[in-house]
């Protein structure tokens, strides 16, 4: 039986779905045009992309869902264009129904705003799509996702996002496949660094800061500085690369972390507790009521969901679990 994806208001998620039996085919074309879809259906469904990898057999995304907001037949025929850039005749057709007004005007909102403001409309549409234009493209039909998409839970707190984040931009540094994350072009650090607009915007966010600029810069130095966990610079500020690989002798976000990629909530233990209940008291009455591991993971309480654990919340020692209802 399928856990219910824990979905909160406002909420920022951890996402990652990889290609079905670990096949490697995502190629640079694949990721150049994955990256194109996710900027439009991203602006179509009113999510924020805050940062994004996308790999030969897999990608990650750290993404914030606000609240839908009251939109208007012009916003909504403006998202549908930024879905469909290439067809105005169907971005016509849509405005026309809209226009006319009726029972199939209604439906027809009813329908497009469905499809928003919500995690798993937004997986579903950029996964869907990305697969017809794959098997399009190389003459296959089916699905070439390995089932359902991973969503993780973050607080909206900058030094936890920021962590989360630089976990999703080092992905190709622990690949072996550049030296700096920069190198990568299908990253939101890489794409904030030629000045795209949207993956700035999303630093903006991440970082809680006012303008781009900073916003970029100080999430450069964090995922060089606490990402890498050490860091020797120039006189003039500059980072060698491989001097940090050398001096790096503890653990750090440059080894995959399983907590990052395969928890359920990150955050404070306050979060973490506070979600789990709200979560469990929807679930109680569910004979699949959901059943967790708690991890204190660098002075931050990780939940872990899976079989065989005990069911429980949080407890302030971090590492325990207290039953639920206790």
């Amino acid at each position: 039986m399928r856990r219910p994806r824990l979905k909160v208001q406002d909420g920022i998620y951890h996402c990652l779905s990889r290609i079905t039996g670990g096949r490697f085919w995502i190629t640079d074309e694949g990721k150049g045009t994955w990256c194109d879809q996710l900027r439009r259906v991203s602006v179509f469904c009113g999510v924020e992309v805050l940062t994004y990898t996308v790999l030969d057999n897999h990608f990650h995304l750290l993404v914030r869902v606000p609240p839908a907001p009251s939109l208007s037949d012009d916003d909504l025929v403006e998202r549908y264009r930024a879905l469909y850039p290439h067809r105005p005749r169907l971005v016509g057709d849509v405005q026309e129904t809209l226009a006319a007004g009726g029972a199939q005007a209604e439906s027809l909102r009813v329908r497009l705003l469905a499809r928003m403001h919500d995690v798993s409309m937004f997986l579903k549409e950029l996964k869907q799509r990305f697969t017809r234009w794959f098997n399009a493209r190389h003459k296959l039909f089916g699905t070439i996702w390995d089932g359902r998409f991973k969503s993780i839970l973050v607080e909206n707190d900058t030094s936890i996002l920021r962590t989360v984040a630089a976990y999703i931009d080092l992905n190709p540094l622990r690949a072996k496949i550049v030296k700096k994350p920069e190198e990568y072009r299908w990253c939101g650090l890489a794409a904030a660094d030629r000045g795209d607009p949207h993956a700035r915007s999303g630093l903006v966010t991440l970082m809680h800061a006012v303008e781009s600029t900073d916003a970029l810069s100080r999430y450069r130095r964090f995922v060089y500085e606490a990402g890498l966990r050490q860091v020797k610079s120039t006189p003039h500020g500059t980072i060698d690369i491989e001097e940090v690989e050398r001096v790096v002798k503890e653990p750090s976000l440059l080894a995959r972390q399983k907590w990052l990629s395969e928890g359920w909530i990150v955050g404070s233990r306050s979060f973490v507790q506070a979600q789990l209940e709200g979560y469990v008291a929807q679930q109680q009455a569910s004979a699949g009521a959901p059943r967790f591991r708690f991890e204190t993971v660098a002075g931050e309480c990780v939940a872990l969901a899976g079989r065989g654990m005990h069911r429980g919340l949080a407890s302030i020692s971090g590492n325990q679990s207290v039953p639920c209802g206790a």
